[in-house]
């Protein structure tokens, strides 16, 4: 327990104490349309010294469709496609950015500064809460994930493995490394979370890798 501060018991029971612990909050939602072309990118910038994460989703259409998010710097790049080979599909991509920043000063309810005089929750903060683990680590994570959730969820994109295909080339035997990313789309009712691949893999299977790690999700319920 702390000397002093507050203890603030979300919804699901669980504590968090401040000053020991700063909230991760909403700091910015963004929404893109893919257009014909099948690929959705947007460029969120943020002050390099947050510490931040990105859930992404994708809606508005039924193709498969593979999300993946980074970070350089003061930007924070999130991006989602159709398969290269497979027909460029519209859809919509949806990200929830998450982050550690000083929090507005609201007009009326409560404001809680750190040690070091920054305010890190308010009565209007939409803090990071309620995580799911979707997969299970080793073989039932990575490429073999494949769970529907009722509701609206979005996910932490990440690499789940490649598959290698030997197809020929001018008569000649090549082998073509196919990523496997993270697809998250929602369908108006449920979302499914998945292994989606970079490409359409042509030719034989010819082996790969899973990296077998599992992935964490929202119910964007509470952040749209």
């Amino acid at each position: 327990m702390a000397d002093y501060g507050a203890m603030i018991v979300l919804d699901n029971g669980n504590p968090f104490v401040t000053p020991q612990s700063t909230p991760f909050c909403l700091y910015q939602k963004v929404v893109v349309n893919s257009g014909a072309s099948g690929v959705a990118v947007a460029e969120i910038p943020i002050d390099p010294s947050y510490p931040a994460i990105a859930f992404c989703r994708v809606s508005n259409t039924t193709a498969p469709t593979f999300t993946h998010a980074g970070r350089v710097g003061g930007v924070i790049r999130v991006s989602s496609g159709t398969p290269v080979g497979a027909a460029n599909t519209p859809h919509t991509l949806t990200a929830y950015i998450f982050a550690i920043f000083p929090q507005t000063l609201p007009a009326w309810g409560f404001a809680i500064w750190d040690a070091a005089g920054k305010l890190v929750l308010t009565n209007e903060s939409r803090v990071l809460s309620d995580l799911v683990t979707v997969g299970t680590p080793g073989a039932g994570g990575g490429i073999n994930i494949d769970q529907t959730l009722a509701g609206s969820w979005a996910v932490a994109p990440a690499t789940l493995g490649m598959s290698l295909w030997q197809t020929m080339v001018q008569g000649q035997p090549v082998i073509i490394s196919v990523m496997a990313y993270t697809g998250c789309r929602f369908d108006g009712v449920n979302t499914r979370i998945n292994a989606v691949s970079n490409q359409a893999g042509q030719g034989s299977p010819a082996g790969g890798s899973n990296t077998g790690i599992v992935l964490t999700a929202i119910n964007t319920a509470a952040y749209d």
